[in-house]
């Protein structure tokens, strides 16, 4: 019995003694229990209490103090209702020894106490806590109530001053929401036994819930209307942290927590991009400045763009990495549109839109450079290298002296066009090829798609006209 006052803890180390004889030493030994003692060691001797008290039968009391009464020679007890009776004050009596004891511990201790106590045995409030465990904590929560209803006000008083200086700017905010992480981690701290209990018993604790919506409206609001993300995720952080075992709260936090951190990457990677973004702004700026430099501008943006990419700090399968590749599919397909309709030349237009398809991503942009590509193509393939002209050139003659157009080559069933030589005519003789036009007959005349290069043959019909006219003059 000397334990009981130089080592009350080690009283758990008894062994073989009937439950009530144990429960009674127990309570004994939580009346040596002072403000030196460990915390831990408070909790697991109220576990150990508990356990025991849940394991009391009235049965078995009852057997036992008959046994002891039949070798000291007494009579039996004949009914359960008395040991019942009896059971019930000594079960007050040993919460009342809990409770006293806890009482002596320094308040912090008796906090950590009750936490470890209930966070233990109840398996972080996944199971039933024993009857004992669910008394002590209804007692704490009633002695606790104050100090929880003056911190739950002091944290809705700065939840509300944060929410109003939101417009002054984040500097303003962020010393409000260092005060309600203090104030919010210092109620959590008392509350926690409580929490578990509730949790243990699929009951809500309602102050609990509300402090924890009220502190994610004003995340919600920090970002959705002041774009504060960073206070925004270290609010959602905190309850995530403080209120886990409010599973209704845990799940939507999770939710907005996943929300926030994706757009936080979003942004980070968005920055990240940036370099892209310049490089295609600069190319579209100096294409629109002179668009004959939209082929070389697309030459550089496939070169310098490709190797940004290489280089951006993001995962290739991220949404923004993809965008940069729209980006510069986007940036691409306007150079070749640029470059074509300025030059006319449509060969380095179909290799810019190629490049652009296999950069593009997003279906309805793909879907527009497809729709470019197939006219650049009909255009390569029916105009060629045509240079652009200004205006149709004459077609008059007098007498049989002037020009006109000659031949047809090169036809495009698609638009019915084809190619022309432009000539000299003297006596409607043709006598100098001059150009070659790509035309589509109209109505007494032609439309005029574009100026060609003359062949060879024209070459040598040049050479030979020349050559007899030379001859002519030299006979004469």
């Amino acid at each position: 019995m000397s334990a009981l006052h130089t080592d009350p803890m080690s009283i758990r180390k008894e062994s073989g003694l009937p439950t009530l004889a144990h429960l009674n030493l127990i309570a004994a030994a939580f009346e040596a229990v002072d403000g030196n003692d460990w915390a831990d060691d408070v909790a697991e001797f109220i576990k150990e209490m508990a356990y025991l008290v849940d394991d009391l039968s009235a049965e078995q009391v009852l057997r036992d103090v008959n046994e002891d009464r039949s070798v000291s020679g007494f009579p039996e007890v004949k009914g359960v209702d008395q040991v019942e009776a009896e059971m019930s004050e000594r079960k007050r009596y040993y919460r009342n020894a809990i409770k006293d004891a806890l009482n002596r511990l320094p308040t912090a201790s008796l906090v950590e106490a009750m936490t470890l106590a209930v966070d233990g045995i109840t398996c972080g409030g996944e199971d039933h806590a024993p009857e004992l465990i669910d008394e002590l904590v209804d007692s704490y929560a009633v002695e606790t109530q104050g100090f929880l209803q003056k911190e739950a006000e002091n944290a809705q008083k700065l939840i509300k001053a944060a929410r109003d200086s939101a417009k002054s700017g984040e500097n303003v905010v962020k010393p409000l929401v260092d005060k309600l992480e203090a104030v919010a981690r210092n109620w959590d701290k008392v509350a926690q036994p409580i929490q578990l209990s509730a949790k243990a018993r699929g009951i809500e604790h309602a102050p609990s819930h509300e402090i924890a919506y009220s502190i994610r409206s004003l995340a919600i609001d920090l970002f959705n209307e002041h774009d504060m993300l960073t206070q925004s995720q270290r609010l959602t952080g905190l309850i995530q942290e403080l209120f886990a075992e409010l599973p209704e709260i845990a799940e939507q936090i999770e939710l907005d927590s996943d929300a926030l951190a994706d757009i936080s990457q979003r942004r980070n990677e968005s920055v990240a991009i940036d370099p892209i973004r310049t490089l295609c702004e600069s190319v579209l700026k100096s294409i629109e400045r002179n668009p004959r430099a939209a082929h070389s501008e697309g030459l550089r943006l496939l070169n310098e763009g490709g190797e940004l990419l290489k280089v951006a700090p993001i995962k290739s399968s991220s949404p923004t990495y993809l965008e940069a590749k729209d980006i510069l599919a986007i940036s691409l397909m306007q150079c070749a549109v640029a470059y074509g309709n300025e030059t006319s030349k449509w060969e380095p237009c179909v290799s810019l839109l190629e490049n652009a398809l296999k950069l593009a991503t997003e279906v309805k942009l793909r879907q527009k450079i497809s729709e470019n590509l197939v006219i650049v193509k009909a255009n390569h393939a029916s105009l060629g290298d045509l240079e652009p002209i200004e205006k149709a050139p004459s077609l008059s003659s007098f007498n049989g002296i002037g020009v006109t157009l000659y031949g047809r080559t090169d036809k495009y069933p698609s638009d019915g066009s084809y190619m022309a030589t432009y000539y000299f005519v003297f006596f409607f003789i043709p006598i100098f090829p001059i150009a070659r036009y790509r035309v589509i007959p109209t109505d007494g005349g032609y439309r005029f798609l574009g100026k060609g290069r003359l062949r060879t043959f024209d070459k040598w019909h040049i050479a030979i006209s020349l050559g007899l006219i030379m001859l002519m003059f030299a006979n004469v």
